[in-house]
């Protein structure tokens, strides 16, 4: 595709385009909601007594919140909009 194909494919529906969105915008959240989902069953199959830290999550978590607003929280941290 040419640049200004990809422009235009990148377009939400309303304006006239595909709504084709880069994978790189959407790795970051789609990450953050599968270990925000997964985190109890991981406690769970490892048996901890304390919730375990994910250490990528967490910084990934606050590259999220340095580039736009808090990072949801409870329920909605599992989901992407």
């Amino acid at each position: 595709m040419s640049d200004s194909q990809w422009l235009q494919a990148s377009l939400p529906i309303k304006s006239g385009g595909l709504g084709i969105r880069r994978v790189s915008s959407l790795a970051l959240p789609a990450f953050l909601a599968s270990a925000a989902t997964t985190i109890l069953l991981q406690n769970e199959i490892l048996g901890g007594s304390q919730p375990l830290l994910d250490e990528s999550a967490e910084s990934l978590k606050g590259r999220w919140e340095a580039s736009y607003d808090p990072a949801p929280s409870d329920q909605s941290a599992t989901k992407q909009s």
